[in-house]
């Protein structure tokens, strides 16, 4: 009887020791989602076993997300700063146009500055003391949008003890840092937590997407008044890293929508529109002259290239402050 107690016990004890090898690896491979989301169960499960209480924030649908963060973005701009600046007396100045609500600073071709106001109207303040640059023997192209580029009046008083600003990282890691952050790894679950945490898109870097969305919206808004570009794919599924294209649609759903509104007698409003074939031929002629727009006239916008006669027509260009290969086609 001792002997078969002894045995039973050394089974159980192994199938134990089995269960926790392979309870990190079942669990990566069996629930759905990416690892972020198993990682979010995990911390909300330990959260809620600690307090004895479970998170009962209402969650926010996608359209929900989707018009705050394209709330947030009409409120931004985006400014191409000196690189040696005293953040403090930029912000200051910026605060006379109304309060900030966030701000950060990142490098891409040079220093450039992140700011959400608390209202739109401060945005139109800045607009309204903003001049168009003088380039000397060449002409500037007279575009009013909301991305700027600071100029110091006297860069003299600009001293050099200033303390350095703190940017916020755009881009993947190197292969070689990337390779002794894992070397330094202890598992392979840590060896995933770190390349989830170096490659997932970051609260800033996702606030620049939608901002680069919104700078494109003003250039196409002066041919589609109402309309939105929005992101999608990568951008807004979770499954974005630091470096991906951005993908983003023109929403035109939104022009001359109908509202069911009470009207007297028997009369009909309809808008005098042009007709074309199909609508794929409407795609083509409505890329065709948003890319062209882009091209003369957007600022940053450079590289534009109209592949029209593709499956999915598009227009393809790199939005040079921000870093970002964009693809932009009408509602997908």
């Amino acid at each position: 009887m001792a002997a078969c107690g002894v045995g039973l016990l050394t089974r159980l004890s192994l199938r134990a020791q089995r269960s926790q090898v392979q309870c990190p690896l079942r669990r990566l491979l069996s629930c759905p989602g990416t690892v972020a989301a198993d990682l979010r169960r995990e911390e909300q499960s330990s959260g809620s076993a600690e307090t004895g209480s479970e998170d009962r924030t209402p969650k926010k649908r996608f359209s929900e997300v989707q018009n705050e963060r394209r709330g947030q973005a009409q409120r931004t701009v985006l400014i191409h700063c000196p690189n040696k600046i005293d953040e403090k007396k930029f912000l200051k100045f910026l605060s006379q146009h109304g309060p900030i609500n966030s701000h950060f600073f990142y490098e891409s071709f040079g220093l450039y500055a992140v700011v959400e106001f608390c209202q739109k109207e401060s945005v139109t303040s800045l607009q309204n003391i903003t001049r168009t640059p003088s380039l000397g023997p060449e002409a500037a192209i007279p575009f009013k949008s909301r991305y700027f580029n600071l100029k110091l009046r006297n860069s003299s008083n600009q001293t050099s003890e200033l303390s350095s600003i703190q940017c916020s990282n755009q881009s993947s890691p190197s292969s070689k840092k990337l390779y002794q952050l894992l070397c330094c790894a202890e598992s392979v679950d840590d060896q995933l937590n770190t390349l989830l945490r170096e490659f997932q898109l970051t609260e800033e870097n996702t606030r620049l997407r939608y901002l680069t969305c919104s700078l494109i919206e003003d250039v196409a808004a002066a041919y589609f008044p109402d309309c939105a570009v929005r992101p999608f794919g990568s951008s807004v599924n979770g499954f974005g890293k630091l470096g991906c294209d951005l993908d983003m649609f023109l929403d035109l759903d939104e022009i001359g929508k109908f509202t069911a509104q009470k009207t007297s007698g028997n009369f009909l409003m309809e808008f005098q529109v042009k007709n074309v074939p199909s609508e794929r031929v409407a795609t083509q002629k409505i890329l065709s002259v948003i890319g062209e727009c882009l091209d003369q006239f957007g600022p940053g916008c450079v590289g534009v290239q109209k592949i029209l006669n593709a499956r999915c027509p598009l227009v393809r260009f790199s939005h040079q402050a921000s870093g970002f290969q964009c693809d932009l086609t009408t509602n997908n």
